[in-house]
């Protein structure tokens, strides 16, 4: 069984509960408010921040190399979104706890094993690609949000999206990894949606605080 097989069958129920549960599943049920997307975008912010930090700065590592994909980073995009929507008052909100957890273990991550920031930058790189359209309908219909706010989305990089996300899969599967660093990449990938799910979860949890 090939790696990204053996990931998507660890994690298909993780994959499946961020996808569908806390803020995001708020978003599109059109029960979120701007106020909280704008956060969310935020805490994104600082996931990315971390991720392609990591990359970049790990660009001599043999494995990692192979996912220093500029046309997939998102940090500078949402950095975009951000002052479309907050202008002069960026200093509004704070990095989440599920947020400033996630970005330490990346720091760690990067110091220990960087071949291990290959699941985070899957879990966060190919769910936009999946995503991202379907979330520019839906927020510019049920949020009325402009293109201005939207860049996060914006994937003109990548002509043909089915096959870049096969051969990001390839690229995965042609890792050479020990066996022991193997399964824990493995793991690390259902960290990523562990971190993702509660970072979801503790923003729906401040819309009912408010």
């Amino acid at each position: 069984m090939d790696l990204i097989t053996k990931i998507r069958r660890n994690t298909g129920a993780l994959h499946s509960a961020a996808e569908h549960s806390g803020i995001l599943k708020r978003i599109v049920d059109g029960e979120a408010s701007i106020d909280s997307y704008v956060e969310y975008l935020f805490n994104l912010s600082g996931m990315y921040k971390a991720i392609e930090e990591t990359i970049e700065n790990n660009k001599d590592n043999e494995v990692v190399k192979e996912f220093a994909t500029p046309e997939l980073y998102r940090y500078k995009l949402i950095e975009k979104d951000l002052e479309y929507f907050l202008g002069e008052n960026s200093n509004k909100y704070e990095l989440l706890a599920s947020t400033v957890a996630f970005v330490e273990k990346i720091k760690e991550i990067g110091n220990t094993n960087p071949e291990l920031i290959i699941a985070y930058a899957y879990t966060r790189f190919i769910a936009d690609l999946f995503g991202g359209r379907t979330f520019v309908s839906l927020l510019g219909v049920n949020y009325k949000v402009p293109s201005e706010g939207l860049n996060y989305y914006n994937c003109d990089g990548i002509k043909n999206i089915r096959s870049y996300v096969m051969n990001y899969a390839a690229k995965i599967n042609d890792i050479k990894l020990s066996s022991e660093l193997e399964d824990k990449l493995i793991v690390e990938v259902s960290n990523a949606y562990i971190y993702n799910l509660a970072i979801s979860q503790e923003l729906e949890a401040k819309l009912y605080m408010n």
